[in-house]
């Protein structure tokens, strides 16, 4: 019986190594989209202006300037776009990507062998998903999930998983996650900059075909009732809406602050109420209505 046992458990590992050695580690990448200021350093380098088709590597730092944009794809169809105001990197022979700060949106296709997004604080691992993540140092962490899910780790050993349709923001050197909250995911995808097509063009259609059922879910769930709004809205990096301009009620006044301690701050680690709704007079995310990259494009 014990040999029986043996035999089956290297079989197993016959089975599932293969399958791990697929993915493949990210070692260059191809500049497919630039827009306005996008600059790339090697190393310890001046930065340089960015072209289209341009190659990078793990050696490359890719800086945008206000109003900027920039997209990079890797072979395995990897797609990273990069907001305005950010820091971005990857590490070649790994599949870790580094936000030193600014936003970023980050499709991994299925089967790809997933992918690790790296803050000074927190980390996030993802396999077949489409995020969005914004990362101001000592200040805030917004994450959000589209569609696949994430799971989110911190240098506190403590950890969390985002559904499809939920955000997490928080202070980067919080001890413990707040509950991911509910987002409005068909406003996201209408004014997200990150997803905006006549910038970057579609989205793989893969990609585009589990956003699209992440979408018909959530739409499902708020007629069937069982999905209420809840008090935070986010529109996406880099809003291009809101002609009005007008602010609701408790939030910031636009510089992206934090609230000050004291009353109920989900965003410093406490949970969110059930839903993602706020209580009377709470107080709304960094940045208050802004969404990930607002603060650039």
């Amino acid at each position: 019986m014990n040999r029986c046992l043996k035999i089956a458990r290297i079989a197993a590992l016959c089975i599932f190594v293969p399958t791990l050695s697929t993915a493949a580690p990210f070692t260059t990448a191809r500049l497919s989209k630039v827009v306005n200021d996008v600059r790339i350093s090697e190393r310890s380098s001046r930065a340089l202006t960015a072209t289209e088709g341009q190659t990078v590597t793990g050696a490359s730092t890719i800086l945008t300037g206000r109003n900027s944009r920039a997209e990079l794809g890797f072979p395995d169809e990897t797609v990273t776009r990069i907001g305005a105001n950010s820091v971005f990197r990857f590490k070649s022979g790994t599949r870790n990507m580094e936000i030193e700060r600014g936003s970023f949106l980050l499709n991994v296709p299925k089967n790809a062998g997933g992918a690790t997004i790296r803050t000074a604080t927190v980390s996030a691992a993802i396999t077949g998903t489409t995020t969005m993540m914004e990362y101001s140092p000592g200040e805030w962490i917004k994450f959000i999930v589209i569609e696949g899910t994430a799971h989110l780790t911190n240098k506190h050993g403590a950890s969390v998983d985002v559904p499809p349709g939920r955000m997490v923001v928080m202070r980067p050197d919080a001890v413990n996650f707040p509950l991911p909250v509910i987002l409005n995911m068909g406003r996201l995808v209408r004014t997200s900059r990150l997803l905006d097509r006549r910038a970057f063009g579609p989205m793989p259609p893969p990609a585009q075909r589990l956003i699209g059922q992440s979408l018909t879910g959530q739409m499902q769930l708020r007629r069937a009732g069982e999905l209420q709004p809840g008090g935070v809205i986010v529109r996406g990096p880099g809003f291009r809406g809101d002609r009005q301009g007008e602010r609701k009620p408790h939030q910031p006044d636009g510089r992206g602050k934090l609230p000050p301690p004291g009353g109920h701050n989900p965003y410093g680690g406490s949970p969110m109420p059930p839903g993602g709704n706020m209580p009377p007079g709470g107080n709304q995310p960094p940045g208050g209505n802004r969404p990930p990259g607002s603060s650039g494009p």
